[in-house]
């Protein structure tokens, strides 16, 4: 069946050569371990050079996860995109999607785990950045991600990034607002308005935090100048105003 791949079982050793030897039991654990590990290594090479080489197995393997994705069979699509993310390491989507099921499944510091992995080669990635500084949040730890989000955006400005050090800080903006920190955010989102005009997204922010405020004519304003300058209105509003407002009915119990 495509996008499945037998893995040989691994061969037993002998007990008569183990008793032989006589071996203490760290020497057996460690010999167990090491053995294992070599098992483990010689069944999934073959497995993600043939991935590597052929396309269609690539594509039987993507077809399988969207259907385990839609009958929600977590662990049978975390598996797939564990070999995926092997047989395609440059394919920083796999990894996303990865952290994206693990945090569904409740495995948040797996899924923080991943999203690390994917900041040590691109510590600027806005989605890295955006989706784990909202699991830090969501984790109650709220100095850390502010910290988290600095080193960042040192790092933006060192390399004189100008464009990701506003995405670093457009992020710092949101994290300020989950932390019912409303007026700084507001602040943080007209600093960015005034230092360059033309980027909707502040536009949109402010306006969805106007909104969510009950303070609807400021909304409107701010949505008005946002469809204005919006080059792209589905992916801001799929994206940004999803990750807002599902964060907002998060603590919506919550007394203010």
């Amino acid at each position: 069946m495509a996008g499945k791949f037998p893995v040989l079982p691994a061969k037993a050793e002998n007990p008569a050569a183990l008793t032989e030897q006589n071996p203490t039991l760290e020497e057996e654990e460690e010999g167990i371990e090491k053995h294992q590990n070599q098992n483990q290594s010689d069944a999934l090479n073959p497995l993600e050079a043939f991935l590597e080489s052929n396309a269609e197995a690539i594509e039987s393997l993507k077809s399988l996860l969207q259907q385990k994705l839609e009958k929600g069979q977590d662990d049978e699509a975390l598996n797939i995109l564990k070999q995926l993310v092997s047989a395609q390491p440059e394919v920083t989507e796999w990894k996303f999607l990865m952290a994206r099921l693990l945090n569904e499944m409740c495995r948040v510091q797996d899924a923080r785990n991943v999203f690390e992995e994917i900041l040590v080669a691109n510590p600027l990635s806005f989605e890295a950045l955006f989706e784990n500084a909202l699991l830090m949040e969501r984790s109650g730890e709220g100095d850390a991600v502010i910290r988290r989000l600095r080193e960042a955006l040192d790092i933006a400005e060192e390399e004189n990034k100008v464009k990701e050090a506003r995405d670093v800080r457009l992020i710092m903006a949101q994290i300020q607002f989950l932390q019912k920190n409303v007026e700084e955010a507001l602040e943080s989102y007209q600093e960015l308005s005034n230092e360059d005009p033309k980027d909707f997204r502040p536009y949109f922010c402010r306006g969805m935090i106007y909104s969510l405020l009950d303070r609807n004519e400021e909304a409107r304003e701010q949505f008005a100048k946002y469809r204005e300058l919006s080059p792209k209105k589905f992916e801001v509003e799929g994206y940004l105003r999803t990750s807002l407002s599902r964060m907002k009915l998060f603590g919506s119990n919550e007394k203010n």
